[in-house]
């Protein structure tokens, strides 16, 4: 399938579209990492590999469309370094639920409204919204 639409309007780079589902007045992109693995603490291609998490990250809405990124994020072993961990999610931070994309979406909406409002709008919670503003 093609990866156009998330890699142009998502931001999600080098990973490849398997699916996507409408479920629940959402849209769900399926997708899974295209390229080899690297240890997230040394960066080393020596690594292996121990499994999958799957994990569900919120993006930029499309219209009135809340949308979805489900990867399967692998877990690795170093050899170099002995640490036990998931693969890097370049569109995403570390130990967020949400795209980089919707962070930045999310602050341009908390320009001209508030926080209330871009929550309500964008069905986040107020705390994510706040969380999003205050590390900015």
């Amino acid at each position: 399938m093609s990866t156009s639409l998330l890699y142009h309007a998502f931001g999600v780079r080098g990973y490849i579209q398997k699916c996507i589902e409408f479920i629940a007045g959402s849209v769900v992109f399926d997708v899974e990492q295209e390229r080899g693995f690297r240890c997230a603490a040394c960066k080393s291609w020596r690594v292996i590999c121990r499994g999958t998490i799957e994990r569900r990250f919120r993006s930029v809405p499309i219209g009135r469309m809340a949308t979805w990124i489900v990867l399967p994020v692998q877990r690795v072993q170093c050899l170099k370094c002995a640490a036990l961990r998931q693969v890097e999610v370049d569109f995403a931070a570390e130990r967020r639920t949400y795209t980089k994309e919707f962070e930045r979406y999310a602050l341009e909406l908390c320009r001209i409204c508030t926080v209330k409002d871009v929550a309500r709008h964008l069905g986040a919670s107020w705390d994510t919204i706040k969380d999003i503003d205050k590390r900015y």
